[in-house]
């Protein structure tokens, strides 16, 4: 997971910092196989009301593609829950939100995830009338 000194990573700039940090101690110092190396850079939840939050998901995404491109070889994962736990209770919202977080993590470079798979619709069958149009 992307903590260091200063706590958890919670912007897309400390996201990549702490990965490339990590990375280059871990690759470089101890000489560890970047292939088994695998990123968590925090999924955090959205839609929660709170300013800061408004670009969880989209710091998440550009952090999983940043990490693929400037760590050969590594993995990105996250916890998939973790971005609708402002909804709980709503299951409906919350299986349409794993989803749909999960197909644009993995378009992004997230190669594995923590998931429950029977929270999960498959994206191209999410009921429209959560889509914005």
């Amino acid at each position: 997971m992307a903590f260091d000194e200063q706590g958890q990573a919670d912007t897309y700039e400390r996201r990549i910092s702490i990965c490339k940090r990590a990375y280059d101690i871990l690759t470089q110092r101890i000489h560890f196989a970047p292939e088994d190396i695998i990123f968590d850079p925090n999924i955090f939840p959205v839609a929660t009301g709170i300013d800061e939050h408004r670009n969880y998901a989209l710091d998440f995404f550009k952090a999983a593609k940043m990490d693929k491109r400037k760590s050969s070889y590594a993995h990105v994962s996250g916890g998939v829950s973790n971005v609708s736990f402002s909804f709980r209770g709503n299951q409906l919202v919350r299986e349409a939100m794993h989803s749909a977080f999960l197909y644009h993590a993995i378009k992004n470079g997230m190669d594995m995830g923590i998931v429950n798979p029977a929270m999960l619709e498959v994206y191209d069958e999410i009921p429209k009338i959560y889509w914005n149009e």
